[in-house]
């Protein structure tokens, strides 16, 4: 989930923290990849599950039964007046997805406008810095895969923290940042997993996304077939019959 933070409410961090009571992973990832819980998981934090540097630090935020109106409370005590939210939705996955948070806010008591459009003209929205009434937006949800990949600090831009990345809405966070320059700067295996960690405790607090939960994409091929490529998109190079 998303949020544009140039504009209010969401350049509020009090506002967005306020939301971690809102979000639903195993609703959302229910909506998009079925019941069969073996193909998503939900208590996911900053990184892909398995991956090196993931962590269930402070993942309790999200494991916790959902109060939607202590999310309310807070929302109100954290400054939110009854705005209107602007939400663009899109087709197939992340339109799901969307929908599926959008009433999660929504019950949050959030004055949702969701605006049902096509992928390119999603894709347009989520680019534009105008205010969210003149073209812009408030928030929106999306994919991240394993092929930008999300498993470390420099993977993912939706950890970007500088001001000047679209698809994470320009967050801004200093110390993001700096512990992303940190990462970077250090060789020892041990000593990256401590900084991810303490990353994961940042993405609590400033919440320059949440995230929405874990799934798998389902292939289907014939089993006289080799060379299938695993992901989320189709590649058909490097196919052969068996």
């Amino acid at each position: 989930m998303t949020f544009n933070q140039l504009y209010p409410p969401f350049d509020n961090p009090a506002i967005r923290r306020a939301l971690l009571g809102a979000v639903d992973q195993a609703e959302a990832m229910s909506a998009i990849a079925g019941s069969d819980r073996s193909n998503w998981r939900d208590d996911v934090g900053l990184f892909g599950t398995g991956s090196p540097f993931a962590s269930d630090v402070g993942i309790e935020v999200l494991r916790r039964r959902r109060d939607y109106a202590a999310a309310k409370r807070a929302l109100t005590e954290a400054g939110y007046k009854g705005e209107k939210i602007v939400v663009p939705t899109d087709v197939s996955e992340i339109g799901n997805l969307t929908r599926t948070g959008a009433e999660q806010l929504r019950r949050a008591g959030m004055n949702l406008d969701q605006q049902e459009m096509d992928a390119g003209s999603w894709f347009r929205r989520r680019g534009n810095q105008a205010p969210p009434d003149k073209g812009g937006y408030n928030v929106y949800c999306t994919l991240i895969d394993r092929s930008l990949p999300n498993v470390h600090p420099y993977g993912s831009l939706a950890i970007r923290a500088d001001g000047k990345e679209p698809i994470n809405g320009w967050a801004s966070s200093p110390r993001i940042e700096e512990l992303r320059a940190t990462w970077l700067d250090t060789a020892d295996l041990e000593q990256q997993k401590q900084i991810c960690v303490d990353l994961q405790k940042q993405l609590w607090e400033d919440v320059p996304f949440i995230p929405m939960g874990e799934y798998w994409q389902a292939t289907a091929y014939r089993k006289d077939l080799t060379g299938i490529l695993p992901g989320c998109f189709a590649t058909f190079y490097g196919v052969r019959r068996a």
